[in-house]
């Protein structure tokens, strides 16, 4: 598991748990969700994704890679940022070997 992939899976798991918390009392029970029952279902549904990053990382890293790529890249503006700041710069060099002390 990538620690660059469970931010936004947390927040994957976090949005859908809780629109689905939001439309379930929105459409069934016919009342407005108030902004305590959206936010204790963000928080369980980013722990759940935790999770199951954790004992399925292969399996979730592939679920979310699509995921993320169905979303257009404007809401990632971070990552697009990350990725002007490293064209500039040079690339280190890896060595391989005994290290000279």
């Amino acid at each position: 598991m990538s620690a660059q992939l469970l931010i936004p899976a947390m927040v994957l798991g976090g949005v859908v748990i809780s629109s689905l918390g939001a439309g379930t009392m929105y459409f069934l029970e016919e009342t407005q969700p108030s902004v305590k029952t959206v936010a204790r279902d963000f928080i369980i549904g980013a722990l759940m994704m935790m999770m199951i990053l954790q004992l399925l990382p292969e399996s979730s890293e592939y679920m979310i890679g699509i995921v993320m790529s169905l979303a257009p890249l404007s809401f990632f503006s971070t990552s697009a940022q990350a990725v002007v700041q490293t064209a500039g710069e040079p690339e280190m060099e890896v060595k391989v070997g005994v290290p000279k002390f």
